[in-house]
């Protein structure tokens, strides 16, 4: 086994223990936009709750996944730079 195929799997396990330990409700938020590829209206219609308030989600969601991932604890903005 080559340890590029090792690293990634590491690298995999470490984010989905990252999403694990997403609140559920932002968990369901973030799965449903990242993984079921729903909009942001589709997202705050689901679940009930305003369209600001998935942004939010996915702000919190997105810290705690850089927070676990790689240590930093990062800033709302910091997640939209390129």
């Amino acid at each position: 086994m080559s340890r590029y195929t090792r690293a990634r799997r590491h690298l995999l396990r470490k984010y989905e223990r990252a999403v694990d330990r997403i609140d559920e409700e932002d968990r369901a938020i973030f799965l449903g936009h990242r993984v079921e590829e729903l909009s942001y209206r589709d997202l705050a219609e689901r679940h009930g709750v305003s369209v600001a308030e998935v942004e939010q989600a996915m702000i919190r969601s997105l810290q705690v996944i850089a927070q676990s991932v790689d240590g930093k604890k990062r800033r709302w903005w910091q997640f939209w730079r390129r």
